[in-house]
């Protein structure tokens, strides 16, 4: 993911990986926008794509948070989507 470290957890990191993939996923559509940004990188950094790049921005802070989260608090952000 970023290279932050996860929180300490009974979870396998590879585990705790997929969940928050799967929360930033569904709240944000993150490989859609990575997608977007890997097969068109001038339109990505255009400003006519001001607005993807922002949502793309606040899905890194959220994974970061979540990669910091308890097992708790990632089983109820899960159980919210």
């Amino acid at each position: 993911m970023s290279g932050v470290t996860l929180t300490p957890s009974a979870r396998p990191v590879s585990q705790r990986t997929l969940e928050i993939r799967r929360i930033l996923d569904a709240r944000y559509s993150l490989s859609l926008f990575e997608q977007w940004q890997r097969g068109d990188p001038a339109w990505w950094d255009s400003s006519r794509n001001e607005v993807g790049r922002g949502i793309h921005g606040r899905a890194m802070r959220e994974q970061r948070r979540l990669e910091s989260a308890s097992d708790g608090e990632l089983d109820a952000e899960l159980d919210a989507i």
